[in-house]
């Protein structure tokens, strides 16, 4: 990994993606400034069921808002990839 700095300061990427990611796989309480702010995902992924599915992507929707994302399109019908458009 090469890192690189302009005009004195580092030089950043998008970090959208990695901010989704650690949304969905941290839980409540991990972020102390924020303490209801996680999905947890590991645990709708033992629960297979449609109503699991649901309350999944309500809780994906509720915590991205939360942390200003704006949601587009959701779909978590198939759990290994998860499909998420919008933007902060």
């Amino acid at each position: 990994m090469d890192l690189e700095i302009k005009d004195g300061d580092f030089v950043i990427g998008d970090t959208d993606q990695q901010n989704i990611e650690l949304i969905l796989l941290s839980h409540k309480g991990s972020f102390k400034e924020f303490p209801i702010l996680g999905v947890g995902i590991t645990d709708y992924i033992r629960s297979p069921e449609i109503i699991s599915r649901l309350r999944l992507e309500n809780e994906i929707n509720n915590q991205l808002e939360y942390d200003n994302f704006f949601v587009k399109d959701l779909d978590v019908n198939d759990l290994q990839n998860i499909h998420i458009d919008g933007n902060y």
